[in-house]
Formats: C-alpha cells, structure tokens, sequence
C-alpha cells in the first residue's frame, strides 16, 4: 500500500492523494508533485552533488566557491593576467578597433581566451572533486550574498573575462609591442 512506500520516501516528500484517490508524490521543499515515487531517483541523485534544488549553500557550494576563491586569489589571478597578456601579445597584431571588419574575429579570439581560463577551471574543478564547470556556476551565485570573498572573485573574473577588457588588453598590448605610447 501507500504506507509502505511513504516511509520509503526521501526527505521532504510526502505520498498524497488527489480526489480520484490515485497516489502521488509532493516535495514539500522544492513545491515539486510527481506521480512516480521519487524514491530511487534520488537516492541516486545524492551522489551528484548538484540537485540541491532547494538552494542550501551550506553544502558542497559553499567549500567548493571558497576553494576556488582561493586557487584563484592565490594561484591564478596572476595566472590568469600573464595568459591573457601572452594572448593578446601572439594576437594583438590583427587587432585593429578602428577597423569593424575584424569585428568576428575578435568575437572569436575572445572565445579562445574563455576557453584558456575555463579550462583551467576546469581542470581544477575536477580535482577538487570531480566538479565541473556547472557545478561551480550553479554555486557562486549562492555564495556570493554571504560571502564577500566569492562576490570580489566574482567581480574579478568577470572582469578578466569580460570582452571590453579584453579589447583593451589588445590594444594596450599592440601599442607597447610596437613601441607607439
């Protein structure tokens, strides 16, 4: 019967019954129903860390930011302006921002110069853990309004990151490697 199943229930669901008396599953955290007992879905999804539907930054977030706050402050923020420097210095020669032709292939370097960083990301991320890229997306939001740190690393990546910055490197570095002030 019902019973049998509620109590195998996961937290925070309840077997319940509509007014044709059929079964069915609601989530009292998430607002979710479902017919099916969500029991063994997830009693799987425990292992992923990422169905924290209900938003607790108590769990993996939280360490997760912190640990790539830390690699990022520490380790990779310098990193991070060396790489873009050594970029925009092999690419800089094609950047001309008078010039909108260009504009795609700008669009395109930019890319390149994501991929660069988010690979290291990832690859630390996977460390970490065996997080990936989403894993640490879906957390920082989470973590950036109780925690000042994340929220800096926030702003700082996307400032790293960011396509106008990227432009500015380019031409900043053209002028210099070409000796012009």
């Amino acid at each position: 019967g019902a019973m049998a199943e509620a109590g195998a229930l996961p937290a925070g669901w309840a077997a319940l019954q509509d007014p044709e008396g059929r079964t069915y599953y609601h989530n009292t955290a998430t607002g979710e129903t479902s017919w099916e007992p969500p029991a063994a879905s997830s009693a799987a999804d425990t292992a992923a860390p990422a169905t924290d539907a209900d938003g607790v930054a108590q769990g993996w977030e939280s360490p997760l930011v912190k640990a790539v706050h830390k690699w990022f402050t520490e380790t990779e923020m310098e990193g991070l302006f060396r790489d873009a420097t050594a970029f925009a210095d092999a690419h800089c020669d094609v950047f001309d921002p008078e010039q909108e032709v260009h504009k795609l292939q700008y669009t395109e370097l930019h890319k390149q110069y994501l991929q660069l960083f988010e690979d290291k990301l990832s690859a630390f991320l996977a460390e970490s853990g065996g997080y990936t890229l989403e894993h640490f997306y879906a957390a920082l939001p989470k973590c950036v309004d109780e925690d000042p740190g994340a929220d800096m690393m926030a702003e700082c990546m996307l400032a790293c990151l960011d396509y106008t910055f990227f432009c500015q490197l380019m031409c900043e570095r053209k002028r210099e490697k070409f000796g012009g002030n």
